[in-house]
C-alpha cells in the first residue's frame, strides 16, 4: 500500500482523486512510454499524473479548467527550491498580523466566516497580493496555504465536500487563524522537501481542452503519451466543492460558481448553446440509442450527458488533429436514472473513430477512494476502467 502523503499526492483534499499507483503502473510499463517525450493531460485536475510523470523522469503538460485545481496542481510539481518558501510564507504570517487593512474578494465569503476569522484571512490575501518581493512560484504557494487555512477555519462540514454551514468555528478568532496558517505551512513545506531535488518540468495550464491551442504543438505530439482520467459526466461537484477557495482567489466575487462551472465538461448547468444539441450530434449509435432511453426518464439528465459526450468528442479530436502518438484512460462506469453508462466503452468509441486501436484493457477495483458524495441519479462507480490506444498509421 503507497503512503497516503506520498510526495505532495495529499497536498489539497480535492474530490474524487485519482489513485496514484495507476499512472505509476502505466508509466512503469515500457511499451507505454516507448517512445514517450512528453506526458499530456488535458484534464488534470490536482496533478497526480504530472506529479508521477515527474518521479518517472519524463517531461509533462497539463490542462485545468477549475482554476482552483490548476493552482494546487503547480504548486504540487513546482521546480523552485523549497527554503525560500517556508521564509516567505513566514514573512506573509508576520505581515498580516500587522496588517490593517483586509481584502475581502467574495461578499458572500462573510456568511462562513467568524467576523474576527474573515477579517484575519483578508489581510493575509491583503499582504499575499501586495507583496513586491513574492515571486510568481511563491505567490502561489501563498495563496494555496491561504486557502487551505481558510478551508481549516471556515464554519463548514469537513465531512462534506460542498460548502454547508454549521456551529463549527462559529467564534473562530484571528489567532485560530495565524495557528490553522502555520500549521498548514509547515505541513505544505514538509510535502514540498519530500520531492525528488532533480525532476523534469511540468507546466500546467489554466484552460479548455476542447481548444486546441492548449494542446501540444504536432512535433511534440509525435512523442506524446496522453495520460488521463476525464471528469465524471455530471462532474458539477468539482467546482461546487472549492467554491469557497474560489471566492478567495478571487474567482467568485459573489460565491457563485456558474460561470466556472458553464467552462467545464460534465457540467450540470448548460447553456442556451448546449440545449441545441441532439443525440444526432453523438458518433456513436449505441450511445445514441442509450442516451434516447434515458431522455425518456428523465430529459435533463440525458442533455448533461450528451453535452459530455459531445464535449469529448471535440477535446479528443484535438488528439489526432495534432497527432498524439498514444492514449491512456482512466475511466468508471456510472448508473443514471437506472440506466448503466459505461462511460469507457463509450470513451473508447471516440477515440477508436478517430483512428486509434485499443491495445490494452483492463478493470482495477476501487478499494478506498475520496469520492464524491453520492449524487441523485448517479453515483461514482466502484471501478477504473484502464484502457489504452495506439494511433493507427493506416487511418
Amino acid at each position: 500500500m503507497l503512503p497516503a502523503n506520498e510526495y505532495t499526492h495529499g497536498l489539497y483534499p480535492y474530490p474524487a482523486r485519482l489513485l496514484r499507483h495507476i499512472p505509476r503502473f502505466l508509466l512503469a510499463t515500457d511499451a507505454i512510454v516507448d517512445g514517450v517525450d512528453l506526458v499530456f493531460d488535458p484534464f488534470v485536475g490536482s496533478g497526480t499524473v504530472l506529479l508521477e510523470a515527474q518521479l518517472r523522469g519524463i517531461a509533462s503538460i497539463g490542462v485545468e479548467q477549475n482554476p482552483v485545481a490548476a493552482l494546487v496542481s503547480r504548486v504540487k510539481v513546482r521546480a523552485e527550491e523549497v527554503g525560500d518558501a517556508e521564509t516567505r510564507l513566514d514573512e506573509v504570517l508576520a505581515a498580516a498580523k500587522r496588517c490593517r487593512r483586509p481584502t475581502i474578494p467574495s461578499t458572500a465569503l462573510g456568511r462562513w466566516y467568524a467576523p474576527q476569522a474573515l477579517s484575519a484571512l483578508g489581510r493575509l490575501l491583503t499582504v499575499i497580493s501586495e507583496a513586491a518581493d513574492l515571486s510568481a512560484a511563491d505567490r502561489e504557494v501563498a495563496m494555496l496555504c491561504l486557502v487551505l487555512t481558510a478551508r481549516r477555519v471556515a464554519t463548514t462540514d469537513p465531512r462534506i465536500p460542498v460548502p454547508v454551514r454549521t456551529q463549527r468555528n462559529a467564534a473562530a478568532t484571528a489567532s485560530d487563524v495565524w495557528e490553522a496558517w502555520g500549521a498548514e505551512a509547515t505541513a505544505m513545506v514538509a510535502k514540498l522537501e519530500r520531492l525528488p531535488r532533480r525532476r523534469p518540468p511540468a507546466h500546467v495550464w489554466t484552460g479548455d481542452a476542447r481548444d486546441l491551442d492548449m494542446w501540444p504543438s504536432p512535433e511534440e505530439a509525435r512523442t506524446t503519451l496522453l495520460l488521463s482520467s476525464p471528469p465524471y459526466g455530471a462532474a458539477q461537484k468539482y467546482v461546487r466543492s472549492t467554491s469557497l477557495e474560489a471566492g478567495w482567489l478571487g474567482h467568485a466575487p459573489t460565491g457563485r460558481t456558474v460561470h466556472i462551472e458553464h467552462g467545464n465538461i460534465g457540467r450540470e448547468h448548460l447553456s442556451a448553446k448546449d440545449a441545441t444539441l441532439t443525440t444526432a450530434d453523438v458518433w456513436s449509435p449505441s450511445l445514441r440509442g442509450l442516451l434516447e432511453g434515458i431522455g425518456r426518464k428523465d430529459a435533463r439528465r440525458a442533455a448533461i450527458y450528451l453535452t459530455y459526450f459531445v464535449d469529448m468528442q471535440a477535446a479528443f479530436t484535438n488528439a489526432r488533429t495534432t497527432g498524439v502518438k498514444r492514449i491512456a484512460l482512466v475511466t468508471g462506469t456510472n448508473s443514471v436514472v437506472g440506466s448503466t453508462l459505461h462511460t469507457s466503452q463509450h470513451l473508447a468509441e471516440i477515440v477508436q473513430c478517430l483512428g486509434y486501436q485499443r491495445t490494452l484493457s483492463v478493470r482495477d477495483p476501487i478499494r478506498g477512494r475520496t469520492l464524491l458524495t453520492a449524487r441523485r441519479n448517479g453515483t461514482p462507480s466502484p471501478a477504473e476502467h484502464i484502457d489504452v490506444f495506439e494511433v493507427n498509421p493506416d487511418a
